[in-house]
């Protein structure tokens, strides 16, 4: 190119749609040659910054196309008593209320219940909601025998889909998707965009999410005992829980409201309510109770 322009560059990143470009990119495609025109995009850029084009990123040499759009949302004609009739174990739904497109995490250690919570809300809910069960935590014999107690009809009235990651990607926007679990190995820093992504492409559904929650740690007393403590949340951290309505732990046979975004019942916080509980011979909760810590 022997000469540089405003108008060539504009047009170049017009036809970028949205997303991020570099100088390079800027240099190959609109082949950009010389020192001269290489300092001239520089200048160009600029000017495309101050006309709100672009913006610059924190690494040098890239940018970030402005992206205005936006969907306009007439909530006034929204109803807000348009309540998710969806009924949860330990019968949460009575404390915590789910509107359509809602997030609902399941934090559980290790063998503390987090599968047989997930398939317990298939049981709960399939009559109500197109459910789906994306499986990537046990094999196909072993679901079965795990489903067994709960006799569900055949043909199940249900789809289970083995599935790793990428879920926004699939999940039905308007019904009852229900994931075991969601994990990233050591990655546990991706766990939270996933979750928004999941969220962004709810409509009026909604998403039972279980993870894995880091082992308690051992936490010393005033009179030097070292008691285990659980954690409030999945691997992945404070991340998890920006976009959930209703975040729920399991561990050491304690089932906890972490967060509870729409209190069902007005004027109480269900926030922290605790139950404790067992597991009968198949693997289900039973011996269910309100738990106190005063009571530990």
């Amino acid at each position: 190119m022997e000469e540089l322009t405003q108008h060539v560059v504009e047009n170049w990143i017009n036809s970028q749609g949205i997303g991020f470009f570099s100088t390079k990119d800027a240099w190959d495609e609109i082949r950009i040659a010389t020192p001269e025109n290489k300092t001239k995009l520089r200048v160009i850029l600029g000017r495309c910054i101050e006309k709100k084009l672009i913006v610059r990123c924190s690494a040098n040499g890239h940018y970030r196309i402005l992206d205005t759009s936006a969907i306009l949302q007439d909530w006034e004609t929204a109803d807000s008593t348009k309540v998710l009739p969806i009924i949860l174990p330990f019968s949460i739904h009575k404390y915590a209320k789910l509107f359509p497109k809602s997030i609902v995490i399941v934090a559980g250690e290790k063998n503390a219940g987090k599968t047989a919570f997930l398939y317990k809300c298939i049981q709960l809910n399939y009559a109500t909601f197109d459910t789906v069960l994306f499986n990537s935590e046990t094999g196909m014999e072993q679901m079965k025998e795990r489903f067994a107690p709960l006799k569900f009809p055949s043909p199940a009235p249900f789809k289970v889909y083995e599935r790793y990651d990428n879920y926004a990607d699939i999940i039905d926007p308007e019904g009852l998707s229900i994931i075991d679990y969601l994990d990233f190995d050591k990655e546990v820093y991706l766990a939270g965009a996933a979750i928004n992504e999941i969220f962004k492409n709810l409509t009026t559904g909604c998403c039972i999410i279980g993870m894995q929650m880091p082992p308690p740690a051992n936490v010393k007393q005033a009179n030097g005992d070292i008691k285990k403590v659980s954690r409030d949340t999945a691997y992945g951290g404070e991340f998890t829980r920006k976009r959930s309505q209703l975040y729920i732990t399991l561990g050491q046979g304690i089932c906890k409201l972490v967060t509870v975004k729409n209190p069902a019942i007005k004027g109480q916080n269900p926030n922290n309510k605790q139950w404790s509980y067992r597991f009968d011979d198949n693997g289900y909760f039973t011996d269910i109770k309100e738990y106190r810590k005063e009571e530990a």
